[in-house]
């Protein structure tokens, strides 16, 4: 169920980052800032580290960035549609993976 949300709670954050990079004078800067952020942190309380965080944040970017310029021209639909396809696939992989695993108590020293 967690898994569920958190997937959910990602893509709400791409697809409406999406709509605001549609126009062609939006802030990207802190659209796409606040998207790394809220990506990097939907495996909190997971077992994921830095590598898998990070791949996670940079996907949700490259979602949003690529939903945004197919939906801003109808040109460039098929390239950033299949784009950000391959974008989700991985990143539903790297979030599948981390949020399925239990976590492993930590052994305490002798």
């Amino acid at each position: 169920m967690s898994m569920l949300l958190r997937y959910v709670l990602v893509l709400a954050v791409e697809f409406g980052a999406a709509l605001m990079l549609r126009e062609p004078d939006a802030p990207w800067i802190p659209v796409l800032l606040a998207v790394f952020v809220v990506g990097s942190g939907v495996l909190h309380g997971t077992e994921a580290e830095f590598v898998p965080r990070f791949l996670v944040a940079l996907t949700a970017v490259g979602v949003a960035e690529l939903v945004g310029r197919a939906w801003a021209s109808p040109d460039a639909l098929t390239t950033a549609g299949t784009g950000a396809a391959i974008l989700l696939a991985v990143q539903t992989l790297i979030m599948v993976r981390y949020s399925l695993r239990r976590r492993r108590p930590r052994r305490r020293p002798a």
